[in-house]
């Protein structure tokens, strides 16, 4: 029998997509060990519960994956320390980081727009940047290691309307420092409310997640042992958009799960994939 030696880590993984995308990594027969990274002990607990009892139905007796919950709020740099030392005294490495994790206000939140681009920024951008760097050393201890940023279609590139910030957010030696500095400006941009004038998006959600997605280009170039990839799920059913997505969140999850499971050979690594390919940002 075939001994599989192969830890994942999904955040954000006690509901919607998330849950499915641990899920579907723990049915795959590729990992040992698959943890959800949940802000909410009891939640991820009964994610847990429901993921086994799943398993038990489908379970194939060649290779059987643990799967647990371990606490994690994306954006505290404390608790992503600790979710690293956790998965490194348990493990001593890590294989797949499947960042899934974000936050939005609601269309009917009354909280002003102003108000609303830093703690979106914190989580979504910055919280996702910092928990990868704080794993990247497990990561590159990995066998196959992956990186999967779980992006959205919000986070399409013509949603800039000036031409020269969309040369900097696509340009090939764009750093992490440099990419920082951008999403400094846009919010600064908001605060003064000169943000339409300078080209930025109106979306504080779609500028997130449009970090993101140059974030992972800019990973996957500095990583060359490790496939970085980003993915848009689609308009699922879920919490976050108020279940008004047409979309089965289990459909959406595979976006992120295709390139966290694909032939070593076959995965790319900077790729943006929507609707099960690698698409166009």
């Amino acid at each position: 029998m075939m001994i599989i030696d192969r830890v994942a880590a999904v955040t954000g993984a006690n509901k919607g997509i998330g849950f499915f995308i641990a899920l579907q990594l723990a049915s795959s027969g590729l990992f040992s060990h698959v943890i959800l990274g949940c802000r909410d002990a009891a939640r991820g607990q009964r994610a847990v519960s429901d993921i086994e009892r799943q398993l038990s139905q489908t379970k194939s007796s060649s290779s059987p994956c643990n799967v647990l919950s371990m606490s994690l709020t994306l954006g505290d740099n404390e608790s992503h320390e600790t979710f690293t030392r956790e998965i490194e005294g348990m493990y001593g490495k890590l294989d797949v980081l499947v960042n899934n994790a974000a936050t939005a206000f609601k269309g009917s939140d009354p909280t002003p727009f102003r108000e609303q681009t830093k703690p979106t920024l914190d989580i979504n951008y910055r919280g996702t940047v910092h928990l990868t760097q704080t794993l990247l050393p497990l990561l590159r201890k990995g066998t196959d290691a992956r990186i999967v940023n779980v992006a959205s279609m919000a986070g399409y590139l013509d949603q800039l309307t000036s031409d020269q910030l969309k040369q900097k957010f696509t340009s090939s030696t764009l750093t992490l420092v440099q990419l920082d500095q951008l999403v400094n400006q846009f919010e600064s941009s908001v605060q003064t409310n000169s943000y339409k004038n300078d080209g930025w998006g109106n979306s504080n959600y779609g500028m997130s997640k449009l970090a993101v997605i140059a974030a992972t280009r800019v990973i996957a170039r500095e990583e060359n042992d490790i496939k970085v990839n980003c993915c848009c799920p689609g308009y699922c059913d879920t919490d976050m958009t108020s279940h008004k997505g047409p979309r089965p969140p289990s459909d959406g999850a595979r976006n992120a799960v295709i390139p966290a499971t694909m032939p070593q050979q076959e995965c790319p690594s900077g790729a943006f994939f929507k609707n099960y390919e690698i698409a166009r940002w």
